[in-house]
């Protein structure tokens, strides 16, 4: 009986284990979507024309605000999850970094 829930307990730490590496690829592809969502709004500022003067600066100060709302969050939450893999085991932590 103490082998079997012994298996039972390591099961769970393993279970545990691979749910901190699926959170850690989930923060990775949060600050990756981030990043590439803030060079999409860069890009698209520019390839909009529209008839009015008007209407094509709206759009570029509207595409500029986006690129920096989105490269806001991956800041913040970068400096939000900057600590994570501290509290993780050395096992299973993964730095927070991302190069595309």
């Amino acid at each position: 009986a103490l082998c079997v829930e012994w298996c039972k307990a390591r099961a769970r730490a393993h279970q545990w284990e691979e749910e901190v590496l699926l959170l850690h690829e989930e923060m990775h592809h949060v600050l990756a979507f981030f990043e590439w969502q803030a060079g999409w709004w860069d890009k698209q500022g520019a390839q909009r024309q529209f008839v009015s003067h008007e209407f094509t600066e709206g759009a570029l100060a509207y595409a500029l605000h986006q690129a920096t709302l989105h490269c806001r969050m991956s800041t913040h939450f970068r400096s939000l999850w900057e600590a994570v893999p501290s509290w993780t085991p050395t096992s299973v932590a993964m730095p927070l970094t991302y190069t595309p």
